[in-house]
């Protein structure tokens, strides 16, 4: 260190001691947005201090386990390259060949990186020039496989695949069609006893082309087999999968399909999820209910009409603690069958209720409602196409189906509704009636994140509330109010630096009326972005047991059981489809 160094170490030391100083001194008057701000400085100046330190140390000095762990987060996952492979569940596929430029910087770094078996147990038959390179590193390690037809991809597979296929953990192959299926069936006589993940994509085509719609897989790896994504080919399996956990069969069209997938799910006792999405078949038999006593989420996705019923008459049964989520584009048809078997859930007490309305840009809006209660979940999502003159009513239009024939709403104890009000939906009534009809509700939550940026303020109001005033009120249990405001999550970033206020104007207006003395607690939840007056805060309190205010950087969703967690949710699975919880 030189002398001007070591001179300003003591003086910038007294500056950061002064400044803590003054912060400790000031922290018990400081708002909580102050404290909060403080906060994120001090860990950025954490972080920032950080790295310059870091930065001064070379980095072929740092230990070689370090060395390892930065080596391990350069590789991408497969998803993100452009080779087709779109991972439905969970993969552990990384791209090893971008370690290949660190094997060329310096000969300490290479002996480190080809050292380490583990960077390079993923090979990939697009990848010629490194296929046998990686495959002789990574000969003690298990494998993920990713098989895409080439030229020269027999020719690779066979020099690697005999020797290596007890190694292989996850084989994914994509862009299969009619005229490889005979040389990828021949990968089945090869012994994979752990096999865990498989996954089958690719292109029907001439549907009479293909020599056979079973799909072989190693008899030693029937055992082991946890997930299975079958997406595009006519091909499932036939023989029994004791282990399987996760499979989704997705736009798959052929003869006798329906009546196929049954058996395989009558192979499959330990299902735990689920997922059918855009299945075709020319004829739709009656089918044979199946009871899954293991199954906890069930997606069906986008089905014709006829496949619909044949599935809801397959599963008519669901376990405890399981969840149904139905997505479809619109369907009057589809609409009706689904509000008769929305309508004849059986659930327990401590039910929430929740409807949503979402709109993603110009041309598409999405409409939702789901009932959770701690044993059991049922969500249906409709996207719709907005055109113009067209009349939306969506899901709007069995609402009233469901409140007439339901055994689940006495249960309902908490309602959300999100992004519907009386202005901009032409079906409020229906959705006012409903909740105003909940003899057991006790909360009604109002959600609305769209319109923030629209305007300059954001005025709440008691619409949806039901009026005590009214002879149909049976709400009699209704005490709290909770209001959430903020912005959808793929523009709050646009908002950082703009502020809102928030007018209760209209609200308290309502309040005066005497149609609402039956709320006693309020709670607002709002991002900070949003000013609340005082003032309206202590008007309020009048009408009002309890008013807390919460600021929020992300908006409270729906609380959902454990269950609907997807612990082996991919990139391309059903997160990504619009209205899906999982």
């Amino acid at each position: 260190m030189d002398a001007s160094s070591k001179a300003d170490t003591p003086h910038i030391e007294d500056i950061t001691r002064a400044a803590l100083s003054q912060l400790q001194r000031e922290a018990p008057t400081m708002s909580t947005f102050a404290i909060e701000r403080c906060l994120e400085m001090l860990l950025k100046t954490v972080s920032d201090l950080r790295e310059t330190a870091n930065a001064r140390v070379p980095l072929c000095a740092l230990p070689v386990e370090i060395l390892n762990y930065i080596m391990e987060a350069i590789p991408e996952t497969l998803d993100k390259q452009p080779i087709g492979f779109q991972p439905f569940w969970h993969s552990a596929a990384r791209n090893s060949t971008m370690l290949v430029p660190v094997t060329s910087t310096c000969r300490h770094l290479r002996t480190v990186a080809l050292s380490n078996p583990l960077l390079w147990s993923t090979v990939d038959t697009r990848r010629n020039f490194a296929f046998i390179a990686q495959a002789r590193i990574s000969d003690s390690v298990p494998l993920a496989v990713l098989v895409t037809p080439s030229k020269e991809f027999t020719d690779i597979l066979d020099g690697f695949y005999p020797s290596h296929a007890h190694q292989v953990r996850e084989l994914h192959l994509t862009d299969i069609g009619h005229r490889h299926i005979n040389y990828v069936q021949s990968l089945s006589k090869f012994s994979s006893p752990g096999l865990m993940s498989c996954s089958l994509c690719g292109r029907t085509g001439d549907l009479f082309k293909w020599s056979t719609h079973s799909f072989l897989l190693p008899t030693t790896a029937t055992a082991a087999l946890r997930d299975l994504y079958i997406r595009g080919v006519p091909l499932l399996p036939s023989s029994p999968l004791p282990h399987l956990t996760h499979l989704a069969l997705c736009d798959i069209h052929m003869q006798g399909l329906h009546p196929a997938i049954a058996n395989l799910l009558s192979l499959c006792p330990s299902l735990e999820s689920l997922v059918l999405s855009k299945l075709a078949d020319g004829a739709v038999p009656d089918p044979q209910p199946l009871h899954m006593e293991k199954l906890r989420r069930l997606t069906i996705h986008n089905l014709p009409q006829a496949a619909l019923q044949y599935y809801l008459a397959l599963l008519p049964f669901t376990p405890s603690q399981s969840a149904t989520q139905i997505l479809y584009t619109r369907d009057a048809a589809v609409g009706s069958d689904i509000a008769r078997w929305m309508s004849h859930r059986a659930f327990q007490a401590d039910t929430r209720l929740a409807f949503t309305r979402q709109v993603y840009n110009r041309s598409w809006h999405e409409d939702a409602i789901a009932v959770v209660s701690p044993d059991q979940v049922a969500h249906v999502s409709q996207a719709e196409r907005l055109t113009s003159g067209q009349d939306t009513q969506g899901i709007w239009d069995w609402y009233a189906e469901l409140i007439t024939h339901s055994t689940t709403l006495p249960c309902v104890r908490e309602v959300w509704v999100t992004n519907v009000s009386r202005v901009r939906d032409h079906k409020f009534a229906i959705l006012h009636s409903i909740v105003a009809s909940l003899p057991a509700l006790e909360m009604l939550v109002l959600k609305d994140n769209r319109h923030a940026g629209h305007t300059t303020f954001i005025s709440p109001d008691l619409s949806l509330c039901p009026s005590a005033l009214d002879p149909s009120f049976k709400a009699h249990q209704l005490k709290s109010l909770r209001l959430i405001y903020g912005f959808p999550p793929e523009s709050s970033s646009r908002h950082t630096y703009v502020v809102y206020a928030v007018s209760f104007v209209e609200m308290l207006a309502q309040l005066r009326t005497g149609a609402y003395d039956y709320l006693e607690h309020l709670v607002l939840q709002v991002v900070r972005q949003l000013v609340i007056n005082e003032s309206d805060l202590a008007q309020l309190r009048e009408h009002f047991s309890t008013v807390e205010v919460e600021y929020v950087d992300v908006l409270p969703e729906l609380p959902l059981p454990a269950y609907c967690n997807e612990p082996r949710a991919g990139p391309y699975g059903s997160g990504c489809w619009e209205g899906s919880l999982w």
